[in-house]
This record gives structure tokens, sequence and C-alpha cells, in this order.
């Protein structure tokens, strides 16, 4: 590789470094007291950054209480150790996309993260009995309760990471990716025994997912794939019982 190269090649690096650029949660006065709610502030946040370059959002200590926000481009989202992301319990503050609900949801967006190790809570438990009680009423039809919403959703999207993260109690399945490319998940915990049937982690129509050195105990099945994805890789990961877990088709 000749010097000219490795000078250009260094200066792209630092260029993309300048643009990659870390901001504090509490700058756009998402709180972490567990009781407000964050949405509007998140979404605002994730906004910002995205239309400014890209970046990270940080969250540090604190309970940072949220019904659903999207993702955009070159935004990665940092959960420090002792950060949790706690889903508000009304059905309303969920929105979808293509006809999936989720607490964190990104669509047709590229280089995505959540990363750290602090926690995203789903609150399963609450978010059905929001759900049950407003069907009893009348204002959602039956199939809402099969419809669970998710912890994640990402849809059409490439260039996704996830690491590092306690994924907790979704109501309805807990990461589901589909159409996407270039995933690269590892050493997640995904722990969902809140409702039944909630599955760790449901693939559809994506190429080239690698999952490793992560922990799934759920309800469901850990993991599921449908024939039209392509590579597909598992690699150290384990349930429970402590079988090593391979992508269900």
């Amino acid at each position: 590789m000749s010097k000219k190269i490795v000078i250009t090649c260094v200066a792209l690096i630092l260029t993309l470094s300048m643009f990659a650029k870390d901001y504090k949660a509490s700058l756009f006065d998402i709180k972490s007291d567990g009781v407000t709610l964050n949405t509007a502030s998140i979404q605002y946040a994730i906004d910002y950054i995205s239309a400014n370059g890209g970046g990270q959002l940080n969250f540090y200590v604190g309970r940072y209480l949220t019904g659903s926000f999207h993702l955009k481009p070159n935004v990665t989202i940092q959960l420090h150790e002792g950060a949790v992301l706690v889903a508000f319990q009304s059905i309303y503050d969920y929105v979808s996309v293509n006809n999936t609900q989720a607490l964190i949801l990104a669509d047709n967006v590229e280089n995505i993260g959540i990363t750290g190790k602090g926690v995203i809570e789903g609150h399963g438990q609450g978010v059905l009995k929001s759900i049950t009680d407003q069907v009893e009423k009348g204002h959602l039809e039956k199939s809402a309760i099969q419809t669970r919403p998710a912890l994640i959703h990402f849809n059409g999207c490439s260039n996704i990471k996830l690491e590092g993260l306690i994924l907790r109690d979704a109501c309805g399945d807990v990461q589901t990716y589909s159409g996407c490319k270039n995933i690269n998940i590892n050493n997640i915990t995904v722990e969902s025994k809140a409702v039944p049937g909630s599955k760790g982690m449901v693939i559809s129509n994506c190429d080239g997912v690698t999952l490793s050195n992560s922990y799934f105990d759920t309800t469901g099945n850990e993991i599921d794939t449908n024939q039209a994805s392509r590579n597909v890789s598992v690699k150290e990961t384990i349930n429970s019982k402590g079988k090593k877990l391979q992508s269900k088709r």
C-alpha cells in the first residue's frame, strides 16, 4: 500500500470520527427519574443527531420512561451500566412499522445501533393488561392481543449493531428484523418470561445476520428464521438450559 493511500485512509478515518459525536441524553432534557415520559425528547435527540452528521446518544445511570421512538441514520444509542430504558405501559404510546408495533423502531435506515451494559425493560405484563383492558372496553379489536408490541423492530435497515444489552420482558417478541442486511448482535442477554409465547429473535427476509456470545431465556422460541433469510450465523449462544442455539426455520 502506497504512502499516499495510507494518508488518504487516515484522513478519512479522522473525518468520520469528527462527525461521530457523543451527546448526553440530559442535554435534550431527557429525565432519568423513571416518572417523566421522555418519548418526545428522545425522538428529538435522535432526529437532531442524525441531521447533524450522526453520533451516539448516551444514557447514564437512571430509569428513562418512554413510548415508541424511531432510530434514524447514523445514530447509536449507548446505554451505560445502570441505565434502563423503561417501556410505558399504555398501548396507545406504541406505534408501528409495517403493522408491527415496538418500543424501538427503525424503517429503511442504515448505520444504527444500541450498545452498552444497560437494560431495555418491556414491562410485558403491564402492556398486556393495557391491551386487554382496552379490548374489554371495546376500544381495540381482539386481534390486538395477538399482535403485541416487540421491544425492537427494524424493517429494511442495514448495518445494524446490538451489543452488551439486557433485553427484558417484552409484551410480544423481543426483537424482530424484516428485510434487513448486515446485522451484528454480540453479547446480549434476552430474558422474556412475563408473557407466554414471547420469542427472543425473529428474522424475516434478512441477509447477513451474526449472533454471538449471547444468552436467551424466553417463553417462545429463542430464534426464528424464515426460509427467505440468508447467511445467518449463530455462534456461542445458549438458552437457559445450556443448550447451544441454532436458527430455526
